[in-house]
């Protein structure tokens, strides 16, 4: 599975995991809601390192985005120290996929990733 598709695929899986995040919030130490947490913040690391990769987010709208997600899931339950350790982690993971790419090949890859955010997108606001 090409790294594009993966993201496609974490895209999706997050927006059903965020719609959820309110009901799940309501029920402390919940190990699913941890989990899920966790799982967002990482994403949210590594769609980071995407974007820097990518280009088209200036740094202040990079540190604004991840303040956000932040903000979002410790309103749901996960603490700071958690989102910043796991967020890191994805930010890692994201390095590692990405350095493992040829630089020839990163510009495609960059291509094809924001096509298929933009028909992600479209599928949410039809």
């Amino acid at each position: 599975m090409s790294l594009p598709t993966k993201l496609r695929y974490l895209s999706l899986i997050s927006a059903a995991m965020l719609i959820s995040l309110p009901s799940l919030a309501q029920q402390p130490t919940n190990p699913m809601m941890a989990n899920m947490n966790a799982q967002l913040a990482k994403l949210g690391g590594t769609m980071q390192v995407t974007a820097e990769v990518c280009g088209g987010y200036t740094d202040e709208q990079l540190v604004e985005h991840k303040q956000q997600q932040k903000d979002h899931l410790t309103r749901n339950g996960m603490d700071a120290a958690s989102f910043d350790k796991d967020f890191d982690a994805g930010v890692k993971q994201g390095k590692a996929k990405w350095d493992s790419i040829p630089a020839s090949e990163r510009q495609a890859k960059c291509d094809e990733f924001k096509q298929q955010m933009e028909e992600l997108a479209q599928q949410f606001t039809r």
